[in-house]
């Protein structure tokens, strides 16, 4: 649904964003594809990454050096989120330090019905 702001051009509403979208995750090839996951307390949880750089960065040091970036972006956020839950993913947590134990933020993967 457009709006009109008297006779200036029409302005698209604003979308709700996903916290996901515009981060990396590490995608590995082969007979083990997919994405990347940590078990974390039990609970999966894929690892994400605020730029390519870093998720490059993360291959060695999480010993999956046949992964590849892979971008989350709108026209592919449905089939990932369905992708995830199926693989029983609970959460995201992005740029995680192995050295500190520690990462930037998490979240959790959306409900499916919510992925369209």
């Amino acid at each position: 649904m457009m709006r009109h702001n008297h006779g200036r051009k029409a302005i698209a509403p604003a979308r709700r964003t996903d916290p996901m979208i515009g981060l990396f995750m590490l995608r590995t090839a082969g007979q083990e594809h997919g994405p990347v996951m940590a078990r974390i307390a039990g609970e999966l949880y894929v690892m994400m990454f605020s730029n390519a750089a870093r998720a490059l960065g993360a291959r060695q040091t999480l010993g999956v050096n046949n992964a590849e970036p892979f971008y989350v972006c709108d026209a592919n956020r449905g089939q990932l989120v369905r992708e995830l839950h199926d693989a029983g993913a609970r959460g995201f947590i992005v740029d995680y330090d192995p050295e500190k134990g520690a990462y930037t933020k998490a979240g959790e993967i959306p409900a499916v019905e919510n992925a369209l």
